[in-house]
């Protein structure tokens, strides 16, 4: 079954920051939250591409299903 993403794009690097959420309107729905927290841990995040991504494997992120306890090592 499908999971759901928040990723983001810094030129040619990826990043899948935030996941996985059950429907893809949920990760939608999490990209400004987790880029506003991306930004208070990095504030190079302003500069990336942000959206959504899938995978059919979960994949652990950085921020998890948007613990704002976790932190972003850029």
């Amino acid at each position: 079954m499908k999971k759901f993403y928040v990723s983001a794009i810094d030129g040619s690097k990826k990043y899948i920051i935030a996941g996985p959420f059950e429907t893809h309107s949920r990760a939608l729905a999490m990209v400004e939250p987790v880029r506003n927290r991306a930004y208070e841990i990095n504030a190079k995040a302003w500069f990336m591409f942000w959206g959504t991504c899938s995978s059919e494997t979960v994949i652990k992120t950085p921020l998890g299903t948007f613990d704002t306890t976790a932190e972003i090592n850029a």
